[in-house]
């Protein structure tokens, strides 16, 4: 005889996910934006930090679509279990990665461009870097609130029971 289903998950427990979902992809589009708009000329720096902003940003979508779709029906999809247990691990370290690699190369062509250039807070480039820092740390927010959904998608892969066909 198979085991009951579990019951679902509480209505409070997915206000917090979908909350947290609307908060890491309002990060991300905070952070396209800010790293597409930067328009000096030095490209080099957004490029790892854009594409981990971008991907991170159509997962975020997607899982915020299926958790608004969660949140009217009551229901899971058992596909969405392990979806979101995977995805929010990968997704996450991406962003991670993506934001380490903005702070990092801020720092590092900031310092560069400060040994080679007279420079003073008027500089459009110094508007470059601080851009450059914001959607990093955006970035890193967006980590933070994926890595509580990691978490929490962990929980709930737990509970649910294992069904070998």
């Amino acid at each position: 005889m198979a085991p009951p289903p579990p019951s679902p998950p509480s209505v409070m427990f997915r206000t917090v996910l979908l909350l947290l979902r609307v908060l890491t992809a309002a990060f991300l589009v905070i952070t396209v934006a800010l790293v597409s708009t930067n328009t000096v000329t030095l490209d080099i720096q957004g490029t790892y930090m854009l594409a981990a902003a971008v991907i991170g940003l159509g997962y975020a979508v997607v899982q915020l679509v299926f958790t608004i779709s969660q949140f009217a029906t009551g229901t899971i999809h058992p596909f969405n279990y392990l979806f979101s247990f995977y995805g929010d691990k990968i997704i996450s370290y991406l962003l991670a990665t993506g934001s380490a690699a903005g702070f990092g190369v801020s720092k590092d062509l900031k310092d560069t461009y400060l040994a080679l250039i007279d420079f003073d807070s008027t500089d459009p480039v110094d508007n470059f870097f601080s851009k450059g820092y914001a959607s990093a740390s955006l970035l890193l927010f967006a980590f933070v609130s994926l890595a509580v959904l990691s978490v929490f998608s962990s929980l709930v892969l737990s509970k649910r029971p294992i069904q070998v066909s």
